[in-house]
């Protein structure tokens, strides 16, 4: 699961996309950060699916190049609620108490 959490960090806050009105827009900081890789994300040139937790965990990512395949969430709304349904399915072999 530490893996998954991993790439999930990777694919949303460092180089999360999400739709506003109808385009696409950066939100990962890894995105906002590099002009050269905020303006490839924007082209035809990287693939772009939608963002399912189960599938974005599971993709292999370069972290020496632009990105070959991007995330793309209907909004920042969607994506937050999507990761926080992805992580209550986290198997806890443990239960908290509190006094």
């Amino acid at each position: 699961w530490i893996d998954k959490l991993a790439t999930l960090y990777w694919f949303t806050v460092e180089f999360g996309l999400c739709k506003q009105d109808g385009n696409i827009k950066a939100y990962g900081a890894g995105l906002l950060s590099s002009f050269g890789e905020l303006q490839y994300c924007l082209t035809e040139e990287p693939e772009k699916r939608p963002f399912e937790p189960e599938k974005t965990s599971v993709q292999s990512y370069p972290i020496t190049k632009y990105q070959p395949v991007y995330f793309v969430a209907n909004s920042f709304q969607s994506a937050k609620e999507k990761v926080r349904e992805f992580a209550a399915k986290i198997p806890r072999p443990f239960s908290v108490r509190y006094n």
